[in-house]
């Protein structure tokens, strides 16, 4: 099964960021509806406040995706904010991507956390 990660910034704009090695790849768009299972779109909610994790949440797609991956609904919600309030990650989607890769790793699908 390809594993992608993508990562998408607010306000409904997408840049991929990843291919199944996780290797920058800008080439394509990233789409949630096309985009195969075992593809993650790392999305954030920022808020009005752009240097501060103030609002800062995981959007629909970035939960459903790690759902659809097969975190239960609990665990997706908790490496969505896990990522998403990273104050480290504001304004530095790689950051996400690599907090993300590192959360799959450190959490694979089955294990508790």
């Amino acid at each position: 099964m390809k594993k992608t990660i993508i990562a998408t910034l607010v306000a409904g704009l997408t840049m991929p960021l990843g291919t199944a090695a996780f290797a920058n790849d800008r080439s394509q768009p990233a789409h949630p509806e096309s985009s195969p299972k075992g593809t993650i779109h790392v999305s954030c909610y920022r808020g009005a406040l752009k240097n501060t994790v103030a609002w800062d949440r995981p959007n629909a797609v970035f939960i459903e995706d790690l759902v659809k991956y097969g975190y239960s609904m609990e665990q997706a919600h908790s490496l969505g904010m896990r990522v998403c309030r990273d104050e480290w990650g504001v304004g530095d989607s790689e950051h996400q991507i690599n907090t993300m890769k590192r959360l799959l790793r450190e959490h694979p699908v089955g294990s508790k956390f």
